[in-house]
């Protein structure tokens, strides 16, 4: 069966002299491994797409009992050009695509969070100011797409003094401290309350929240727990101690 879809490039590996593998989210058919043969030659006709985060149309063979599909064209079907200049947005989009390709299971379609994920890679490219916003906001959605959105209750958020509150780990209820058994993450008022604010909103709302360096990153080790919380197993930590130390040298107002 042949398939023409869109796809957005999670990872890639070499393989043998000539070619690649590459694990790909795509609009139809879900996460996939996929065979690029002679991508790693000179004139390759995949070019330079396969690499990730590049968001591509695709066209490929696929056979339902096969882990690994052949792919048999690619082109870039939007251009992201901020991504190859900007390091804060590359090491943004880096971190993004390594959850998906560890959390997202295999073969199984979901073109709501496919949209998602391209127009937050859209978003990341152009925006001039406030970029790391679309982190914490991507992982909450991938946790709704995942099954596990966070139980957002107003009241409680509300309820919140000074002297902060915690992230009910098991429900990603945001609320004051409690005595409750359950694991949670302590935080400050500010990143909670970021939080349960990036829980409800779009993107664009999104990039419009401010928060000092101390916050931020306060709010993205509250993401970041809430996720691995619910996958322990094969969470991916390697571009997120890199997305930590770079929000830890951000400048307050970027």
């Amino acid at each position: 069966m042949i398939v023409r879809t869109e796809a957005i490039v999670l990872r890639t590996l070499p393989y043998g002299e000539t070619s690649l593998i590459a694990s790909l989210f795509t609009r139809a058919k879900g996460r996939l491994s996929m065979m690029a043969k002679g991508a790693r030659l000179p004139g390759s006709r995949f070019g330079g797409t396969l690499q990730p985060p590049s968001c591509l149309q695709v066209v490929f063979y696929y056979r339902p009992t096969r882990e690994l599909q052949t792919l048999s064209e690619s082109s870039f079907a939007q251009y992201l050009p901020e991504l190859g200049r900007d390091l804060e947005k590359l090491t943004l989009s880096l971190r993004m695509v390594e959850l998906a390709h560890a959390l997202l299971p295999p073969e199984e379609p979901m073109p709501e969070f496919f949209e998602t994920f391209w127009q937050v890679l859209a978003r990341l490219d152009a925006t001039p100011t406030r970029a790391w916003n679309l982190l914490p906001w991507f992982q909450l959605r991938l946790a709704a797409a995942l099954g596990f959105a966070p139980r957002i209750e107003r009241a409680l958020v509300e309820q919140i003094g000074p002297e902060g509150g915690e992230l009910a780990l098991a429900s990603g209820q945001v609320r004051p401290r409690s005595a409750d058994p359950e694991p949670t993450q302590p935080a400050s008022r500010a990143a909670l309350r970021a939080f349960a604010f990036l829980a409800r909103t779009d993107p664009d709302t999104a990039l419009r929240l401010h928060l000092n360096p101390s916050h931020r990153h306060e709010l993205l080790q509250l993401t970041e727990a809430y996720l691995h919380h619910h996958v322990p197993e094969g969470f991916p930590t390697r571009s997120g101690r890199v997305a930590e130390r770079l929000f830890e040298t951000l400048r307050p107002g970027s």
